[in-house]
């Protein structure tokens, strides 16, 4: 009734960890599209605007579904730039993405997904309630937590423990291997030019890349990041770096990240393993394991997105 208040609590994970399938769609579908969407390299918010649009719940709907009664959102972000209506595919905000720019994203990103799941997002049938729908009248969002509080929590106890530290970007996509890549040449510049920052310094980003897969290797995106990152700071004594996904693991293995320096890549070679064929292999967990440098914190019970921190000194 709306004398009733709801509250409700979203983070990410939520879109996996909350299915629904829409009319005429099983789990097993649902579960298809999650797998070509973490196989395709497509940004999470063009991920989560294609997952909107094939349940009963996501977009918005949970909260229309529990009009007239109030509903009130605290939300964890892990959504590069902190849109709500993207956090675990956005259960109780209104869909800012339509069913066309699903279609487009599928397109773009060369998906294939189950004619079931095709024919329904290209139905009427897919369109989920929109801001300004009257349903929403009365309803708060409020952001609790975020990749960039736990950025400026991270650059203060840098900060207390002397150590300057500068945040790049708590917004940062891109293919993972790439972004490590440029990662390793700001870092490579610090070491050798001392610019565009002044050493020692502690570089920190956030955001969430993605990887683009090309083989069966074991591995997720701060893994890759970061075997990316180490081929490029190879022989460079005074960086060191964590790249890890705040929620505790990775990707398909129980790492949440890894470490890594300039001795990273001479180290996997006396150890028998080629960084650049793992790169190529999706296959970062095991160059990691192999010399030892994994992060296994186990599981942490919320998701702010990923974390990467490289000390120049």
């Amino acid at each position: 009734t709306s004398e009733d208040l709801v509250v409700a609590l979203s983070s990410g994970g939520g879109s996996a960890l909350l299915p629904s399938p829409a009319p005429g769609l099983t789990l097993a579908d649902e579960i298809a599209v999650n797998e070509a969407l973490l196989a395709s390299g497509a940004p999470i918010a063009a991920m989560n605007t294609i997952r909107k649009h094939v349940s009963t719940i996501k977009g918005g709907r949970l909260a229309a579904a529990a009009h007239p009664a109030r509903v009130v959102s605290l939300v964890v972000s892990d959504i590069p730039g902190d849109n709500p209506a993207l956090v675990a595919s956005g259960p109780t905000v209104p869909d800012t993405g339509s069913r066309q720019d699903a279609l487009a994203s599928i397109a773009a990103y060369g998906m294939k997904l189950p004619a079931s799941v095709m024919a329904h997002i290209q139905s009427p049938d897919a369109d989920a309630p929109r801001p300004g729908d009257p349903r929403f009248a009365g309803n708060e969002v409020h952001l609790t937590a975020s990749a960039g509080v736990s950025l400026e929590a991270a650059a203060a106890e840098a900060k207390r423990q002397g150590i300057e530290t500068v945040i790049l970007s708590d917004a940062i996509e891109g293919e993972a291997r790439e972004v490590g890549g440029v990662h390793a040449a700001i870092a490579r510049e610090v070491a050798t030019r001392n610019r565009p920052f002044k050493k020692p310094v502690l570089i920190l980003s956030g955001g969430e890349t993605t990887v683009t897969l090309r083989a069966k290797g074991k591995g997720g995106r701060n893994s890759e990041f970061l075997l990316a990152f180490a081929i490029g700071i190879d022989g460079v004594e005074c960086i060191h770096a964590l790249a890890a996904d705040t929620d505790g693991i990775d990707g398909s293995e129980n790492n949440a990240g890894a470490f890594a320096d300039g001795s990273t890549v001479a180290r996997m070679r006396a150890a028998g393993v080629d960084a650049k064929a793992m790169l190529a292999g999706n296959n970062a967990w095991t160059a990691f394991n192999a010399v030892g440098d994994l992060f296994v914190p186990g599981p942490t019970g919320t998701n702010v997105n990923d974390l990467r921190a490289i000390l120049v000194r």
